[in-house]
């Protein structure tokens, strides 16, 4: 039943409360009196980053309602660092104390709370209406909670709230938020005795994660995070609760019911799914995990986690993680793995990992994708880095780096501004690199030069070379003048750069010949030269050399192995030889 002594008690001390413009609580910081003369005109950041120097705590404002690039209104001041922020901001503004941190926060308006109390042997139920100060309507979600035991409500459309806590032989806080409206507290007494407490809060308070709205906009998020709950969020802005355990059905169903969302756990057993504001420890949902602010240690979901801050340790989900932050650890997922803001460790998904930068590992069954990379990254089909590339990028089909790599392989092709080491795959792109292994090397400092040349079977050439300043690529044209069956042919191979002297050099080179009629016949000839070359002039230069060779022919009686034969073995269908020869052209650089 209504205590009617009891209620009269405790609107004398909440009216005493709400006429004074202070809360009850010490605010050291804000009493602190300070003396502030810029020696040059500051902006109101630069004012508040010089309060900061020198004391031990932090500004915490959103830079959305503060013109925090304007310049200071104050070229002189003595008094309080409250008076000074007020002085500076302006009378819309509310600024709370929290050990570390002076938050400043826009708040306009004032709530005025109807309030009654029902005590029973077990249960007190604080219930009644929220309005606006000024023009007394009705407050909708507006959030109540107690500071010690982290019981939390919402006022309905109407302003009606029920708020039930246990019965305790000390203070109850009682707390009501709202954005754009000052936070206004009330203490229940449990005796006329008013005996102060020594009562350690389970509060903390950390900048607000700006991506808790897209945790709650993701696909789960959307279909089990209410409305409440965001609310919630809203109004509780930076506050946080802390619990050595939790367990949930969803979001919202669980141990910590609506004051799940802003506390941050130890251990925490999510049945289907959980939305917290962070875990210290061990977090396992049979379906998801959703954390508002920062993870540690280790968080396993049968589908998906999700990380509005940062995670540290170890992320393991069957579909996906995604951290809006800082990842240092490890991430393992089925599908894909995403650090917004970097990652630091190791990246392993069946088929997509996405970083802004990584100084880890990322090893995806497709593509891994990271903005900046300082590690390796190991695809099944893609490697992408718009700014560096890290150590090695490793692709079934392609790498692509923006910047600087050590090094690339991959099966179709290699794409980066500067490859310290090498290059490994088909076609190469680089504006330098010295060690390009691939048939087509398109290098900017590197070297391009076509050539016409004839060799000991009369296979007259033209023969296009590229790559870096050590090693190229060959593709190659022929027509063997003497050869009725097998008249064309194609050159791939790979050379090197052993010799640059001036007017002289010498380069090595492995060729592989198809000859063929383009029908029934076929021949494959691999060849060892070295060609020896005389510089006409910067761009020309002519070469004769010997070579060492190996064919393997489609047996005809007229076909003979050329060259200086070696060794020569025939069966009924092939013809092996092994000879030796000579090359000589002509060749142009471009």
């Amino acid at each position: 039943m209504f205590n009617t002594k009891f209620f009269i008690l405790f609107c004398v001390i909440f009216a005493i409360i709400l006429l004074q413009d202070k809360p009850l609580s010490a605010q050291q910081h804000l009493q602190q009196e300070i003396i502030f003369e810029p020696s040059r005109e500051l902006s109101i950041r630069e004012a508040l980053r010089q309060l900061e120097e020198g004391n031990d705590f932090f500004f915490s404002y959103p830079s959305t309602v503060i013109a925090v690039d304007d310049p200071a209104p104050l070229d002189h001041y003595s008094g309080t660092i409250k008076g000074f922020l007020t002085l500076a901001l302006g009378t819309a503004y509310e600024f709370k104390e929290i050990p570390g941190h002076i938050i400043i926060r826009y708040a306009p308006k004032m709530l005025d709370v109807d309030a009654e109390i029902e005590k029973t042997e077990r249960q007190t139920t604080v219930k009644g209406y929220i309005r606006d100060h000024q023009s007394q309507e009705s407050v909708a979600f507006a959030s109540i909670y107690e500071r010690s035991q982290l019981v939390s409500a919402l006022s309905n459309q109407e302003g009606y709230f029920e708020l039930k806590l246990k019965n305790s032989q000390s203070s109850i806080w009682v707390t009501l938020s709202k954005e754009n409206y000052r936070d206004t507290s009330f203490i229940l007494l449990p005796t006329v005795d008013i005996a102060s407490r020594n009562f350690k809060s389970r509060l903390r308070f950390s900048p607000q994660s700006t991506n808790a709205g897209e945790v709650e906009d993701s696909f789960f998020g959307r279909f089990f995070i209410g409305f409440r709950q965001r609310i919630q969020r809203i109004n509780l802005e930076g506050f946080f609760g802390e619990s050595p355990y939790q367990v949930s059905f969803i979001p919202g169903i669980g141990s910590q019911g609506m004051f799940g969302s802003q506390m941050v756990n130890r251990f925490s057993l999510n049945l289907i799914g959980g939305y917290s504001a962070g875990t210290e420890g061990f977090e396992t949902a049979g379906v998801f995990n959703i954390n508002q602010q920062d993870t540690k240690g280790l968080q396993v979901a049968g589908l998906a986690n999700m990380v509005g801050g940062s995670m540290q340790g170890m992320q393991v989900a069957g579909l996906y993680n995604t951290v809006y932050q800082k990842v240092e650890g490890f991430q393992v997922a089925g599908l894909y793995n995403l650090a917004k803001s970097g990652a630091r460790g190791l990246q392993v998904a069946g088929l997509y990992n996405r970083s802004d930068s990584t100084t880890g590992h990322q090893i995806a069954g497709l593509i891994n994708k990271a903005e900046i990379a300082e590690g390796s990254q190991m695809a099944g089909l893609l490697n992408l880095s718009p700014g560096n590339g890290g150590i090695i990028q490793m692709a079934g089909l392609m790498n692509y780096s923006g910047g600087s790599v050590e090094s690339q392989i991959a099966g179709l092709l290699n794409h980066a501004s500067q490859v310290n080491r090498f290059q490994i795959g088909i076609i190469n792109i680089a504006e330098s690199s010295d060690h390009p292994i691939g048939l087509l090397n398109l290098v900017k400092n590197g070297r391009k030069s076509v050539s016409l040349a004839m060799d000991e079977s009369a296979a007259m050439q033209l023969t296009l070379r590229t790559g870096g300043r050590k090693l190229y690529g060959i593709l190659g044209l022929a027509y063997l003048l003497g050869n009725t069956h097998t008249q064309f042919g194609y050159d791939l191979g790979f050379g090197i750069m052993m010799l640059d002297r001036g007017t002289f050099s010498l380069d090595a080179e492995w060729v592989n010949r198809v000859g063929t009629d383009f029908r029934t016949h076929s021949d494959i000839t691999n060849s060892f030269r070295l060609l020896p070359a005389y510089r006409l002039s910067p761009g020309t230069k002519v070469f004769f050399g010997p070579s060492f060779n190996f064919a393997v022919l489609d047996f005809s009686p007229e076909k003979s192995v050329p060259g200086l034969v070696l060794a020569d073995y025939r069966t009924d269908i092939n013809i092996y030889g092994l000879f030796g020869g000579l090359i000589g052209g002509i060749q142009v650089a471009f």
